[in-house]
């Protein structure tokens, strides 16, 4: 099995906490989530709202993505921002609610 490495980025921080693992495995897609996290959070502050959370964790991949792609292939940021958009809105159409699982309890 191919892993990627933890970034080395957030050595030393004990709340760093994984929200996402992706993988394609028998021509299918399999994900693990970190759901509920937001909703559950033990805090002071206005507890944001979970999807909410969740576009932003989207859209910090999707720019990760886009900034990846520029320096290991040359794509343009901004046009990779705007494809990868128009690609989600896409795929959300044709293929959901296409994909199946089912929310595990710790």
């Amino acid at each position: 099995m191919r892993e990627l490495e933890v970034p080395s980025t957030i050595e030393g921080d004990e709340n760093a906490t994984e929200m996402v693992r992706f993988w394609l495995a028998h021509g299918e897609p399999h994900l693990a989530l970190l759901l509920g996290m937001y909703e559950d959070a033990d805090t002071d502050e206005e507890v944001p709202d979970e999807l909410w959370a969740w576009g932003n964790i989207l859209s910090d991949i999707a720019q990760h993505i886009a900034n990846g792609m520029s320096q290991s292939h040359g794509y343009d940021f901004d046009e990779s921002v705007e494809l990868l958009t128009k690609h989600f809105f896409s795929a959300m159409k044709e293929r959901a609610p296409g994909l199946e699982g089912k929310y595990i309890e710790d």
